[in-house]
């Protein structure tokens, strides 16, 4: 099946929205669980211990000092004139604001607010003009809500500042490219004569990420990267018309260009959508939001009824467009997983209510009605891949991190976009009282569910570009109908399936003669060697990425796998 990925093109607050949707809850719809909060109407049909809930909206009260969010209207601040100006001392005022409901709210800031976010904001007054506009407040809070490390927590962009070039961008290699338009092809040099390298460079200063592949994402690979907002805070003045420079060869060129309408994807865009490959006896399940409703639930058992009538051995789950939302849709689908552990590790918590912190362990068993519940389902027990992108985020990360956690899937692509553990679940928004620029922050710290992996980010267990992913687990697939393993002291073998013997056999020479070879020249090897076997020329061609060619069948080479081919 072909694989047609493309990335969806971001609105750097759609995802904040998207986390919102899990937040309409009244309280009468809600109840204790387990140290956690659900949805009582949910009680009996999801598995609660996989993540905690964005719709927990009454865990994170203010703290009676914490400032009322200001009476001016949203729509007043979106259509606000960013050109006006306020005074030194009313910026001041604004700072002190942002600084005193990071105090009240943020995960980070029960005993006082971090070190960092103090400092920073102390170099933001020292810095102050008599005179600041909107944008110029833009950037100092960003730079203030960066030194939180925190990408949840944000900084809502002026409408007016929203927007983006008449052509989309990507990343060749380490150039930014021009994709379609007048300039196609062309690499983009600078912008108002700033380098792309120096743009990008201020972009991450008042930018608030946890890992860099984020803000390279975010900067560089998404299709609208330079668009007004991620231009704006990387220090441009996008409300004057654009100079963009561009290269080609010996030709470089210039053009001046407005910004234009930020559209929310490609038009043929789906948030949600399967698709049967019986070839491969597989089932690709594409999920780009994470929206718990019943369209999803509908959706997930017809592909999991599809799944268990064609018998099929293997589903991908794909998150490479996935921004986050309500993580409850991984309990949903995990419920068909026929091996699904008794005892699920979810997310460790600590939330924050008023001047404490309160803990969730994350850890779920299930119960008597869970198991009922599951008969009902068609449930599957093959092989389960996850695809990820640096753009799969929030809840899209969480699903992959929880299914990989506990031993459920494969994950092949790239490193998601957020930290395993990390803040997250965000407050209402407030709004300064002078430049009326609306943010949020997060009232919650999350632990990555299994301790002995890295928190920092979760690594896929096979990485390449997003672009390959699909392409990748259908070449794991062939390998394992295709292929065995075997491990003896000193080599690591794969194997075409019946020839044990003749592999066996082989084996036994080579450790016999291991000791001799090493002894006689004064070396030891540290690792394993690695041996790979091929049961046809093709294979062996496709392995080294050279399928096609004329090469003779002498021809070795050693793979990206670290397998010595032979």
């Amino acid at each position: 099946m072909k694989d047609n990925f493309k990335y969806k093109n971001w609105d750097l607050q759609n995802y904040i929205d998207l986390e919102r949707k899990a937040k309409n809850l009244t309280e009468n719809d809600l109840e204790n669980v387990s140290g956690g909060i659900m949805n009582r109407k949910l009680a009996a049909s999801v598995l609660i211990g996989l993540s905690v809930l964005t719709a927990s909206n009454n865990l994170a009260k203010a703290n009676e000092n914490t400032p009322l969010v200001a009476t001016t209207s949203q729509s007043e601040v979106k259509n606000q004139n960013v050109n006006f100006e306020i005074t030194r001392e009313q910026a001041i005022e604004d700072i002190n604001y942002v600084l005193q409901v990071i105090k009240d709210r943020h995960a980070s800031s029960v005993e006082k607010l971090p070190n960092e976010v103090v400092n920073q904001a102390k170099i933001e007054i020292e810095n102050l003009k008599d005179k600041v506009n909107v944008i110029d407040e833009l950037r100092i809070v960003c730079r203030i809500f960066a030194k939180l490390c925190d990408e949840h927590s944000m900084v809502y962009l002026p409408r007016c500042i929203i927007g983006r070039l008449p052509f989309d961008t990507e990343m060749r290699g380490d150039k930014l490219v021009c994709a379609n338009g007048d300039f196609k092809d062309y690499e983009i040099v600078s912008v108002n004569d700033i380098s792309v390298q120096d743009l990008y460079q201020n972009f991450k200063n008042n930018f608030g990420y946890e890992i860099e592949e984020f803000a390279h994402f975010m900067f560089l690979e998404n299709p609208t990267g330079l668009s007004g907002g991620t231009l704006a805070v990387a220090g441009i003045d996008v409300l004057k018309p654009l100079k963009i420079t561009f290269r080609k060869g010996e030709i470089t060129q210039s053009s001046d260009f407005n910004l234009g309408h930020l559209s929310s994807g490609h038009s043929d865009y789906s948030w949600i959508k399967y698709e049967i490959d019986e070839q491969q006896s597989t089932g690709i399940f594409t999920l780009n939001e994470c929206t718990l409703n019943d369209e999803y639930r509908d959706t997930v058992n017809k592909f999991f009824t599809e799944v268990k009538n064609k018998n099929l051995k293997n589903i991908v789950i794909d998150l490479r467009n996935n921004n986050g939302g309500d993580s409850k849709v991984i309990n949903e689908f995990a419920a068909y997983i026929k091996n699904l552990p008794t005892t699920i590790k979810g997310f460790r918590s600590y939330t924050r209510e008023n001047d404490k912190l309160v803990y969730n362990d994350g850890i779920y068993k299930l119960t008597k009605e869970d198991v009922k519940l599951r008969n009902s389902l068609p449930l599957y027990d093959g092989n389960i891949y996850i695809l990820t992108s640096h753009a799969t985020f929030s809840s899209g990360m969480w699903f992959a991190t929880v299914f990989s956690d506990n031993n459920l899937a494969k994950i092949v692509g790239e490193v998601p976009g957020c930290s395993p553990t990390a803040f997250g679940n965000v407050t209402e928004i407030y709004t300064t009282p002078n430049a009326k620029l609306m943010f949020n922050t997060s009232f919650e710290k999350f632990y990555r569910p299994d301790e002995t992996k890295d928190g920092k980010k979760l690594i896929p267990d096979v990485q390449v570009p997003a672009k390959d992913a699909l392409n990748k687990v259908y070449e794991i697939i062939y390998e394992e109908k295709n292929y065995s393993h075997l491990e003896t002291k000193h080599f690591d073998v794969i194997y075409p399936k019946g020839s044990e013997e003749q592999c066996e056999k082989a084996l036994k020479e080579l450790e016999e003669s291991y000791d001799k070879v090493t002894s006689d020249l004064k070396a030891r090897v540290d690792k394993k060697t690695k041996i790979k076997l091929f049961k046809t020329k093709d294979d062996f061609h496709k392995s080294i990425g050279c399928y096609g060619t004329d090469y003779a069948n002498w021809v070795n080479g050693t793979g990206n796998d670290g397998f010595i081919k032979t």
